[in-house]
């Protein structure tokens, strides 16, 4: 399973997926106002795809100058308007599609003309067929809320589900896979309520061990079933799920980013920090120079307070140029290397990141989740895989949308991965607006283009430090040359 965010291009990001489609699409957006997207689901149900989309049911997606839906159904697509919500009914949400049931998009980005200006971002994960199960049985609760779904028993029993994946366990230990059929079947009724849906997945995909280990692990938490009729909870879960998923690929992104900040600035000392120290002692001498000349009071005091900028940009410069040097080398990685080092760190970074465990489990996973940071952010790769092996063999408790079952706690969790959501996203706006990361997008994605950059940068420097170096040298003359006239 692969996880990416994004910030930028949103919209073609969307289209782009959404092109590649080549079963099935169930998009849930609140709204649905843009024009591009709607034209790819028009010609995707043409080519025969299974186009499915749930809207809200309000002035927005059915008043004047909306889309035209009439279009999409008479090829064969579905289209579902949800009530725009009551005090029993809660207003759909919703911004996620499922593709081909294997990649899932959601995020903040409804699929409107207004969104396409608003500060939004998505996640996508791609390869990853159980994940995008659940949110598949997601879409088809919606579809069962419209009653447009097949019509499902009003209550589940239970114990009679638990019965059945004792028995289909038997089945698959005694090797009688094909004795499984009817029984999966059953089964995948109550999938959506009671949260089977990647046992019934890894069943009918053939892939046993996973199926056996998934309902060994649900058999063990018998107390984690829900009630057909206990749909808050059933959907306060989803939602963070949903949350903690957005905040994973959101954290993944700023590592990314800090990490390639932290190696380019490291890379960027070691070629030119030398240079641009000189540089800058040259500024602030000519600076100096330049004060010392002038006569009349305004424009030395305005010469002067340059000069102890000049003077103080060079003292920290000097000062950041020898900590970095002073620092154990940072390791160079190879492209197969620096790939390794992203999918382990992401990995290990989904078994630790403290925002998705409650308070009492907070500080083991702070603990590794720092430790990781370090690892991660020094391109210690040998470390990030000890850190990710030692989770996946012993672990952390499991995250809160499996562990919790009160709605206030759910809720109060909700909130709180809602505000950690918005904060990193702010840090990454920020960090995306930043000089430091102009200077990346302009020297490249790797390091073989910043090698280049930094030889067309050092060009650029040392024309420069000539330049002010005959400054200094013309002032100084030009100090000197009146002084000899008079002894002479």
């Amino acid at each position: 399973m692969e996880l990416k965010a994004h910030f930028s291009d949103i919209r073609k990001v969307i289209i782009d997926h959404l092109s590649g489609a080549q079963l099935e699409i169930a998009a849930a957006v609140a709204w649905f106002t843009d024009r591009d997207i709607f034209e790819v689901l028009c010609k995707k149900a043409r080519l025969g795809v299974k186009v499915s989309v749930v809207l809200i049911g309000d002035e927005i997606n059915q008043g004047a100058g909306r889309l035209n839906f009439t279009k999409l159904q008479n090829l064969g697509g579905q289209v579902v308007f949800l009530a725009p919500g009551s005090a029993t009914e809660p207003i759909m949400h919703h911004k996620f599609c499922v593709v081909d049931r294997n990649t899932v998009i959601t995020g903040s980005y409804n699929w409107s003309q207004k969104a396409r200006s608003n500060d939004e971002n998505i996640t996508v994960v791609t390869d990853a067929d159980a994940f995008a199960q659940e949110y598949f049985d997601a879409f088809e609760s919606l579809l069962d809320r419209a009653g447009c779904a097949i019509p499902q028993p009003a209550v589940i029993d239970i114990e009679a589900a638990r019965r059945r994946l004792e028995l289909i366990r038997n089945l698959v230990l005694l090797g009688e896979q094909e004795e499984l059929g009817p029984h999966v079947r059953k089964l995948r009724s109550a999938a959506g309520s009671l949260g089977l849906g990647q046992i019934v997945v890894a069943l009918e995909s053939g892939e046993f061990t996973t199926a056996l280990e998934l309902i060994n692990d649900h058999l063990n938490r018998a107390t984690s079933l829900v009630l057909a009729d206990d749909v808050d909870i059933a959907q306060l879960r989803f939602e963070l799920s949903v949350l903690e998923l957005r905040l994973e690929s959101l954290s993944n992104e700023k590592a990314d980013l800090d990490r390639y900040l932290i190696t380019f600035n490291r890379r960027h000392n070691e070629a030119l920090g030398n240079l641009i120290q000189c540089l800058l002692r040259a500024r602030a001498e000519l600076a100096r120079l330049i004060a010392s000349e002038q006569t009349k009071p305004e424009t030395r005091k305005e010469a002067e307070a340059k000069a102890r900028q000049a003077e103080e940009d060079c003292e920290d410069y000097s000062q950041q140029h020898v900590e970095l040097r002073n620092e154990a080398p940072l390791p160079s990685l190879s492209e197969d290397e620096v790939w390794e080092l992203k999918a382990v760190y992401r990995k290990a970074c989904g078994l630790c990141h403290p925002d998705k465990f409650p308070e009492e489990q907070k500080e083991a996973a702070t603990k590794a989740f720092i430790d990781l940071q370090a690892a991660y952010q020094s391109n210690d790769l040998s470390k990030v895989r000890q850190i990710h092996s030692k989770l996946a063999a012993h672990g952390l408790p499991a995250t809160r949308s499996t562990t919790l079952r009160v709605v206030d706690k759910l809720k109060a969790a909700i909130a709180e991965l809602e505000h950690a959501i918005t904060r990193i996203a702010a840090e990454l706006t920020t960090l995306h607006s930043s000089d430091a990361y102009c200077l990346l997008k302009a020297a490249g994605d790797n390091e073989i283009g910043w090698q280049e950059f930094f030889e067309r940068q050092r060009a650029l420097l040392e024309a420069e430090l000539a330049t002010v170096e005959s400054q200094i040298v013309a002032h100084r003359e030009a100090v000197v040359t009146p002084n000899y006239m008079e002894e002479a």
